[in-house]
């Protein structure tokens, strides 16, 4: 193929391009405070992963170094995208905080490369699908996200939504195998659960539309055949999730914790916000003068749009519509079911009608201009790229120094709700949360809570620690200096060579906590953190069903399964 005939090719990807650069502008500079909101977090439990590698951790989970040097674990409880794959940038010799802005300018041009081919294989239009791309890329909503809040699991979120979709429609519309939507939502799974569980119902309702599809047999077959992949590719990640709620209480599983109600009321959204964002005002929730404008022309294109997909229009502006109302100050967002309102903050919402406003005014306004051309889309690109600098002002601009985060700050009378590197300490057990004084004021080795023993020594470097005890007695209950995580493997050896596992517990004040079973005059007990059984087999199951996904998917584009 000549390059004149490959070049039509790549200018889908060009524009891609040219708008995720416009968006990132401010990631170039050195100065940006990439620590504001969430994103100290998110470094922070970069720096923790890498730590848990370093220890030899193969479930990298533990943080040895958090909480005091007691231990504390993000990556049980939260999806893992995030964590593990801006680390892979580190073998480039990067900073942190430079692996976390390449990061985000690589999902902020693969969700553009997700809505393009989402748009394109709904309408058959390159151009449309191009100025969907563009506007999904350069809608407001993402200065709040990239760097208000540096919501970084949201923003890698919206590389998924358009790949879910995409498979869905291709199963109930075009009646074919595919597992595109399969490899959607397991990214999303992977990246931010809350998302995913607003996705889910977004889905459901696209389901419920097309209801009568499903005459087919083989659509219903698809679903499920994606679904059970799905299910069994994540479960390296909730199914010890689930190992660990059934465990003991974790603060992140009490009823209200994450759905405060109070914080949820406070950021309703007013009407006013969604046309001008005021000098004082520090989100961004506009939705955009192109989108407003493009969603408003279903008026004038509606008969001009092809029924092929004249009804997805329709669906994704209504629902577009109501998301947007539910986002709005006299909406009462806090007396729906709890389940909903884990979302935390209504103008997550954003993140949906910022899909589906910009499918819709992209279709509205592709189909009203004659012969929709690229020169169009370079005035719209160029537009959109300028109705975004009024907003330079809500970008904060600070020197960050990643190394003062390292060690980890240790948690002391004067920490406050939240806390660098911990958050708002959501992934303690209940009862160390309950028990914050005595982590702050505990002493770094073992203690024997009752019973007779001696610490003769002890030996700790993360979450390897060797501990030799001496005379001690029957039912003498020990706690070791780590949180209470499932996952850590503990080993007695007595004087004579015998050595047996020692299972443990959960101490009054949320530690491990070991007993010794029979009197004994000398023993030593090594603790690794190695997880747990389920994790082992639950790593298996996802890596092999991984495989096999692939390679039906191969299969399947050669037109062999």
């Amino acid at each position: 193929m000549k390059i004149k005939e490959k070049i039509p090719k790549f200018i889908p990807y060009i524009f891609i391009f040219i708008a995720s650069i416009a968006i990132c502008i401010p990631l170039f500079s050195k100065d940006l405070n990439i620590f504001r909101d969430d994103g100290i977090q998110h470094i922070c439990r970069l720096m923790g992963t890498y730590q848990s590698i370093e220890e030899g951790q193969f479930f990298s989970v533990i943080m040895s170094n958090f909480c005091n040097g007691f231990g504390y674990s993000w990556n049980i409880f939260y999806s893992p995208i995030t964590a593990y794959v801006p680390l892979i940038l580190k073998i480039f010799n990067l900073t942190y905080t430079n692996c976390i802005k390449v990061f985000m300018f690589i999902v902020v041009f693969l969700s553009g490369v997700a809505m393009f081919k989402f748009t394109n294989k709904v309408t058959k239009n390159r151009n449309i699908a191009i100025l969907a791309a563009i506007l999904y890329i350069l809608a407001p909503y993402k200065i709040t996200d990239m760097y208000i809040r540096n919501a970084l699991a949201e923003l890698a979120s919206f590389a998924f939504i358009p790949i879910i979709f995409n498979g869905l429609y291709t199963i109930i519309n075009e009646e074919k195998k595919s597992f595109t939507l399969a490899f959607g939502a397991i990214g999303l799974i992977l990246t931010h659960t809350i998302v995913t569980m607003y996705t889910a119902i977004l889905c459901f309702i696209y389901v419920i539309v097309y209801i009568k599809k499903f005459r087919n047999k083989d659509i219903l077959k698809y679903l499920i055949i994606n679904l059970l992949f799905v299910i069994l590719v994540t479960s390296f990640f909730w199914v010890p999730l689930l190992e660990h709620k059934l465990a003991t209480n974790y603060e992140v599983f009490v009823p209200g914790r994450m759905e405060r109600t109070e914080v949820l009321k406070h950021y309703k959204v007013k009407p006013q916000c969604l046309l001008y964002t005021a000098e004082e005002q520090t989100m961004v929730y506009n939705i955009g003068m192109i989108n407003i404008v493009g969603c408003v022309l279903i008026l004038l294109a509606y008969s001009k749009i092809p029924k092929e997909y004249r009804k997805i229009q329709i669906m994704f502006l209504i629902i577009g519509i109501v998301l947007t109302i539910m986002t709005l100050d006299f909406f009462p967002f806090e007396k729906l079911p709890s389940i909903l309102k884990m979302i935390q903050f209504t103008f997550r919402l954003f993140e949906f009608t910022t899909f589906l406003f910009a499918f819709v005014a992209a279709v509205n306004i592709g189909v009203l201009i004659k012969n929709f051309k690229l020169c169009d889309i370079t005035i719209l690109l160029i537009i959109s790229c300028l109705l975004l600098v009024p907003y330079k002002n809500k970008i904060e601009y600070k020197e960050n120094d990643e190394n003062l985060l390292w060690p980890a700050v240790n948690l002391t009378e004067q920490t406050g709700r939240v806390h660098a590197g911990m958050a708002s300490l959501e992934y303690l057990p209940s009862k160390a949360f309950n028990a914050k004084e005595y982590i702050i004021n505990r002493e770094e080795g073992p203690i024997i809570l009752n019973g007779e023993a001696q610490i003769d020594s002890y030996k700790k470097n993360g979450t390897n620690m060797s501990i030799n005890i001496i005379n001690a007695k029957k039912g003498t209950e020990i706690e070791l200096p780590y949180i209470f995580y499932l996952g850590y493997n503990i080993q007695e050896t007595k004087a004579n060579g015998e050595t047996r596992s020692i299972r443990y517990t959960e101490s009054d004040n949320g530690f491990i906590n070991i007993n010794i079973e029979e009197d004994i005059e000398n023993v030593s007990i090594h603790v690794k953190y190695t997880g747990t059984t389920i994790m082992k087999i639950t790593f298996t199951i996802s890596i092999v069903t991984l495989f096999l996904v692939m390679f039906l998917r191969t299969l399947s584009k050669n037109r062999k399964f």
